[in-house]
């Protein structure tokens, strides 16, 4: 038998998963999720996190591609001051890219711990140490809180920022 080395993938933990957040950590019984989407603000109760859409409560499923960041709607008044504005990239007016192959690539090369500066697609930029990642998603604490950032919407991203 050869010694091939294994190939370590990162897992995210359950609490720290999409469905996990959505469903639970950044909604209670009468709270919403805040989702950042290309259009604006949509304050929602999310019932289900399926793979391609997000279903919302006596809404239409959501297409997970519209969506650049969530967090919970208690903690908007935290987020705020560290949620900022690019304009150069805002005034770009991008929306979400469909096909993979069109899609621009950013390196995102982090570890759990790391500083991290995002600059979304719509021109949001955000600040905060990475707490968990996956394929698909990366989670940011900001003052003690969480926030789910979702990797197809990131124009840029630089590590240890500070």
């Amino acid at each position: 038998m050869e010694n091939t080395p294994r190939i370590e993938r990162q897992s995210i933990h359950n609490s720290y998963s999409e469905r996990y957040l959505l469903t639970r950590t950044f909604q209670t019984d009468r709270s919403l999720v805040r989702l950042m989407t290309y259009d604006g603000i949509r304050n929602e109760r999310v019932q289900k996190v399926a793979r391609y859409n997000l279903l919302i409560a006596g809404a239409s499923p959501l297409p997970k591609l519209e969506i650049l960041l969530a967090f919970s709607v208690e903690n908007a008044r935290r987020f705020s001051p560290y949620l900022q504005i690019h304009e150069g990239v805002k005034d770009l007016g991008l929306r979400a890219v469909k096909k993979i192959a069109e899609r621009r690539f950013v390196d995102m090369r982090v570890a759990v711990g790391d500083a991290v500066a995002i600059t979304l697609r719509n021109g949001i930029a955000v600040r905060g140490i990475c707490q968990a990642f996956s394929k698909y998603n990366i989670v940011l604490e900001i003052r003690g809180e969480l926030l789910l950032v979702y990797k197809h919407g990131i124009y840029t991203f630089e590590k240890n920022p500070y």
